[in-house]
This record gives C-alpha cells, structure tokens and sequence, in this order.
C-alpha cells in the first residue's frame, strides 16, 4: 500500500508542478499581449505551452496505468473519484493525500480562470494580432523570396 501511496502523490505532484509551470506561461501570454504587443513572443509561449499539455498527456496516461491498482473506474478528477481515492488509504494517509489532492485542484482552478483572463484579453486584440501576424508573414514571406532570387546577404547591424 505505501508503494501505491508513493505512486499516487509522486502523480499528484507531478501534475501540480505542471500547473505551476502553465501559470507562469500564462502570465507571459498575457505580458505578450498587453504589454509588449509581441506576436512572436506569444507564439514561442503556446508552442512551449504546448509541449507542457503534451506532458500532461502523458502523466494522465500514468493514471489511467495506476487506476487498476486502486480498483477505481470513476472519472479522474471528479469528486467522487477522489472520495474514492482517498478512502483506499488509512485515516492518516488519506488526509495526507486529501490536502495535495486539494492544492492540486486549486492550483488546476486557477490555471483555468488565468486561461480564460487571457482568452478575453486575446479576443480584445484579435484584429490587432491579426494585422501583425500577417505583416510578419508577409515579412518572412518578402525575405525567403529575396533569398531565393539570389539576395544579397541581410546583415542585422
């Protein structure tokens, strides 16, 4: 049981540090978008935010893995699955676990309402960014063109 224990915090953990590391991402997004009007900025964010949701996959799949050891088939992340969590383990070890599961689901709320703040704010700027995504385009677009046509070499200086 205390390998089974291990197992489901170390996950609990893992996803928390995920969430923390999302949150961070999302005060960039947003920092990109009200502060710096940085379309480039914003787009190296999601693709890096990116990578981290594909983590998360990846750790929901670990889940699923540790699910038949626990007898649960109740929605991960639904009360009741984590009720049913909890009361595998003793008294002691439940609440344990029940306050990581409770910072875990804070931390998963929060990470949402940041996403949806941003959400609204990039709807706010949507034509804006629009304009420079396609002024950078056509940027990129004017100098592969260039290069290709056998360009003069374009020094940054």
């Amino acid at each position: 049981m205390d390998e089974l224990l291990g197992t489901v915090k170390n996950l609990l953990l893992r996803e928390q540090g995920h969430y923390e590391t999302l949150r961070r991402m999302v005060s960039k997004e947003l920092e990109a978008i009200l502060l710096n009007s940085d379309m480039e900025e914003l787009l190296t964010i999601l693709e890096e935010k990116q990578n981290v949701i594909s983590s998360l996959q990846l750790l929901a799949d670990a889940w699923a893995d540790a699910l038949p050891m626990l007898n649960l088939e109740d929605v991960r992340g639904s009360d009741v699955f984590w009720e049913k969590l909890s009361a595998v383990f003793s008294e002691e070890e439940s609440k344990e676990l029940k306050e990581l599961i409770t910072v875990t689901r804070a931390m998963a709320k929060d990470l949402m309402e940041a996403e949806a703040s941003v959400q609204a704010e990039l709807e706010k700027h949507v034509r804006q960014l629009r304009e420079r995504m396609l002024q950078m385009k056509h940027a990129r677009t004017a100098v592969t063109g260039y290069a290709k046509m056998g360009g003069g070499r374009l020094d940054s200086d």
